[in-house]
């Protein structure tokens, strides 16, 4: 049976599901409103049911019945890009590619800025990206990955670049209980519905340095092993996590999610760039690595958290 959809409908889908608006969608697509509109009401004509609805404060989410449609494109869109980029690859034009993945969260809002600012210097590079999920390490070793933009604590095994400072914060929807909270402590999240990435707690994150020490386990707990399916669960206020603030910062800004400190100090979380130890230093992974530190500094990013012990 062939899709009755098109590519251009489904990276429609992905970008309003993301920013919660048709403008910012059409901001993104580099389209007009009405062209975004067009493409909805198209889609909706071919599947013949409702893909988003309007809700006060919350913006444009899916329906019900679209909200796994919307996660079957953002899995798919990474892929057909990567089978596009393998294509060219093999006509020529491309001198090495690196695999990039991103720890813990399948994040990738900065790629097409850092592509476009780095084209110059990256010029016969193919960046395909990867799945790492929470074992970085491991990807490196059995060659899954070349490149991984990891948080969380450096591994000895690995040669890491210091990234940024982020921060870990409560995400919550815009009108949940704890949503105008200042910042939390532990308590708070015990009669909660929770939702995580991982099925074991992982080192350094907020399991360990905030609710085991203070004995809290949420209410109930909900592994979605997409750190985007979460955002879309919690904007339609299902119920809450905790998760990096940077990660988190499309939704943010769309106004979809709110951000709550952890602690009146918060948690800091550190972002490296790991290579494998015996890499070269020349090697391209270890060039889109320093491309990716020099960007971020001269880019002056807002990766980092707001300061944090204010």
């Amino acid at each position: 049976m062939s899709s009755r959809l098109e590519m251009h409908h489904y990276e429609t889908i992905v970008a309003v599901s993301e920013t919660g608006s048709v403008t910012a969608a059409a901001g993104r697509l580099h389209v007009s409103q009405s062209a975004v509109s067009h493409r909805l009401a198209e889609a909706e004509r071919r599947l013949g049911g409702r893909l988003f609805e309007r809700r006060p404060s919350r913006g444009m989410q899916p329906t019900p019945a679209a909200l796994a449609l919307c996660q079957a494109a953002h899995r798919a869109m990474p892929d057909l890009a990567r089978a596009e980029r393998d294509f060219m690859r093999s006509v020529g034009g491309t001198t090495a590619t690196v695999r990039i993945g991103v720890g813990s969260y399948d994040c990738y809002h900065w790629l097409a800025q850092f592509a476009t600012a780095s084209v110059d210097r990256l010029e016969g590079l193919l960046l395909e990206l990867v799945v790492v999920g929470d074992a970085p390490v491991q990807r490196l070793a059995d060659g899954t990955a070349d490149l991984v933009l990891a948080p969380g604590p450096a591994h000895g095994t690995c040669e890491a670049q210091h990234l940024f400072t982020d921060e870990l914060v409560l995400i919550t929807h815009p009108e949940h209980r704890l949503a105008d909270r200042t910042w939390i402590g532990p308590e708070a999240v015990a009669e909660e519905d929770y939702f995580t990435y991982n099925r074991q707690p992982s080192p350094g994150f907020e399991y360990e340095r905030f609710l085991r020490p203070a004995g809290v386990s949420p209410r109930t707990i909900t592994v979605l092993e997409q750190t985007g399916a979460i955002a879309e669960m919690i904007a339609a206020d299902f119920g809450v996590s905790i998760l990096s603030r940077w990660a988190m910062s499309p939704w943010l800004e769309s106004g979809r999610l709110v951000a709550v400190r952890c602690s009146r100090s918060g948690l800091e979380l550190e972002w490296s760039a790991l290579t494998r130890i015996e890499t070269d230093g020349d090697a391209p992974e270890r060039q889109v690595a320093h491309a990716i530190v020099d960007w971020l500094g001269n880019a002056k990013q807002a990766w980092t958290s707001p300061t944090l012990g204010n």
